[in-house]
């Protein structure tokens, strides 16, 4: 058992490391958890919704590898069943990490059973764990099953969600999903035939104030105008358009008439099913509970009740095309389910209100 001193420096390393990754932008807001072993039985993690900015070493509870029953103030992360899942087979995890950083996770949409990849002039091979909903004991399990299965493997693809990454320290996880991160890049790069950088791209954004609309750039056409106009008159829900014209969003604008999702995180906080416009003035599919709003070859509008989810929004659409070209280059692809997209969307929506108020 670590002495309370040990216990104390862990707890700060696990923050350290989820600065790290942010800054690295392995990671983005929430979207991810880090954990450390204590013994054979327990482990630290972050908790559920808790920006990393935010955190103290007093906020991260403990949880019990063997039901997943915790101690603390904080909820643990949704996805702790994962962590559990990898400690319990695998003596040489005692740090463990999860992204969904963008390349590793656009290979997980691809429909491979591993990654086969090049680093450092060397072959490298990830397994891909089988989809299933986030935060299940199914994943969990399919987790499981391709950590015990590729028993030298200390990264594993979650298809169409994200990764983990562990080692005997903090150092060794890091490093080894920045491995995972870089080969497959060069993967989509190379392979796939889509070289296109990771980016949002401000164009003309705008947010409601009493009512009315302030556009973020005095230079906004009148033409962008009307479409601002138009999507506040149907969404009365949101205040705020983050207009996204990065190189991937602008792609999709001008060459894709439908986006089923590849990602468990365009589901939750796009929508499940996006019309894209095919020619100059036909018209905007504005749709309830679709954060995304595309022109004709003009990027999309990206929807948000505050300027911070609407880039939310933004940054998970940008990942979300990367994929989708990557698909439609690479040949072949695994769409989400509508049944299992329309599930996480519901629950996200469910789960965002309740944390949202519960800020307030």
């Amino acid at each position: 058992m670590k002495t309370k001193e040990e216990l104390q420096r862990l707890r700060e390393e696990i923050i350290e490391t989820c600065l790290s990754l942010l800054e690295q932008g392995l990671i983005v807001r929430t979207w991810g958890n880090v954990s450390a072993r204590i013994d054979e039985k327990h482990y630290l993690i972050t908790p559920s919704g808790i920006k990393y900015e935010d955190l103290t070493p007093e906020m991260l509870p403990i949880v019990s590898i063997e039901d997943n029953s915790y101690t603390g103030d904080y909820k643990p992360s949704s996805e702790s069943l994962v962590h559990a899942a990898i400690y319990s087979i695998r003596n040489d995890a005692e740090f463990i990490i999860h992204t969904h950083q963008v390349y590793a996770t656009c290979v997980g949409a691809l429909g491979k059973k591993r990654l086969k990849a090049e680093h450092k002039e060397k072959k490298v091979v990830f397994p891909v764990a089988q989809y299933a909903l986030p935060g299940t004991k199914k994943l969990a399990d399919n987790v499981k099953e391709a950590s015990s299965k590729n028993a030298d493997a200390r990264s594993i693809i979650m298809a169409n969600h994200g990764i983990v990454a562990f080692g005997h320290n903090a150092n060794d996880a890091y490093k080894e999903a920045l491995k995972l991160e870089i080969a497959a890049k060069k993967y989509i790069f190379n392979i796939c035939k889509t070289d296109i950088s990771n980016d949002v791209e401000e164009g003309f954004s705008s947010k409601l104030e009493d009512g009315k609309i302030v556009y973020q750039r005095s230079d906004t056409p009148e033409r962008i105008k009307l479409i601002h106009q138009t999507i506040y008159s149907k969404r009365p829900d949101i205040s705020y358009i983050f207009h996204n014209k990065s190189e991937a969003v602008m792609t999709i604008s001008r060459r894709v008439n439908h986006m089923r999702p590849l990602l468990d995180d365009f589901a939750q906080i796009i929508g499940t099913s996006l019309r894209i416009p095919t020619s100059e003035g036909t018209p905007l599919s504005v749709k309830k509970n679709i954060n995304a709003v595309f022109a004709y070859n003009d990027g999309a509008y990206c929807l948000g009740n505050t300027e911070d989810d609407a880039k939310a929004a933004a940054i998970v659409l940008d990942k979300g095309c990367i994929a989708h070209i990557a698909v439609m280059r690479f040949g072949e692809g695994r769409f989400i389910s509508l049944y299992d997209c329309s599930k996480m969307n519901r629950n996200y929506r469910k789960n965002y209100s309740v944390l949202a108020n519960s800020v307030k």
